[in-house]
């Protein structure tokens, strides 16, 4: 009989603890994954609860039609961050083709940066009132309901060459041309929630309207319109023309969206 010796007996023994440790860079990879998976539903828990309680309080202060309301999205990631320190970046209100006041197919975007929600209050869903930094927003109206807000009876509004407005109508020459269709590019300007526009060289059939016309038809040409109130406080900083329409740019700081707002 051979005698192993105690080397021999040894080394077996030894050989599970060498396992063992093989195994916990494993063990600790599958932890990681669960905590960051735990992470993630909280995350998206969060979102949810958050979410709607916003919603639900900018919903309910927005002038817009009830049938059509605009859509509500928080913005950014890690949301659970936001949602511990109690302000939100960015939350986005947006909607197309709604109705605001007495204007339809109103298309509008606003962002609100700097969002004061207690976590308590957004997973109680008990949100009263939202404190807000800053809001930028755009509202794009249609040209046909801009068109008929001025009460130009014939008016068409249109994009012109760089962004300029595009102004259409059928005017009296007091002459012998009698009606004539004139269209000119106008000059824009906004005072408040009145938008306002100025024509400038008139043409008739792509020919130039003499001198002696262009006062009196200037006159029927130029024209204004009042826009819709804006929600949020939001006030109007400029108007540009676009490919869909009059698109109006606004923005409101330190505000707080509440039942008074």
């Amino acid at each position: 009989m051979v005698d192993a010796g105690p080397a021999a007996m040894a080394g077996p023994m030894t050989r599970p603890r060498r396992a063992r440790r093989r195994r916990w860079p494993w063990v600790l990879a599958v932890v990681f994954v669960l905590l960051l998976v735990a992470l993630v539903i909280a995350d998206r828990v969060a979102v949810s609860a958050a979410d709607a309680a916003v919603e639900k309080r900018l919903a309910e202060q927005a002038p817009f039609d009830a049938s059509n309301k605009p859509d509500v999205s928080i913005r950014g990631f890690p949301f659970l961050t936001q949602a511990l320190s109690g302000k939100y970046d960015d939350i986005e209100v947006s909607g197309d083709s709604l109705r605001l006041e007495q204007v339809s197919g109103v298309d509008f975007d606003a962002h609100m940066h700097g969002v004061h929600v207690p976590l308590s209050k957004a997973l109680s869903r008990e949100v009263k009132s939202l404190p807000i930094d800053r809001v930028d927003a755009s509202v794009g109206i249609p040209y046909a309901e801009a068109a008929r807000l001025t009460g130009i009876k014939g008016l068409t509004l249109s994009a012109g060459r760089s962004g300029v407005l595009h102004v259409s109508v059928p005017v009296s020459t007091g002459g012998p041309l009698g009606t004539v269709d004139a269209s000119a590019d106008a000059t824009v300007r906004v005072s408040g929630n009145r938008v306002s526009y100025k024509v400038g060289r008139i043409s008739v059939a792509g020919a130039q309207l003499p001198a002696a016309l262009a006062s009196a038809v200037a006159s029927q040409m130029d024209g204004a319109f009042t826009l819709p109130s804006l929600p949020y406080r939001l006030e109007v900083t400029g108007v540009t023309a676009t490919s869909s329409g009059v698109q109006v740019t606004a923005h409101a700081a330190h505000i707080v969206v509440d039942a008074t707002t």
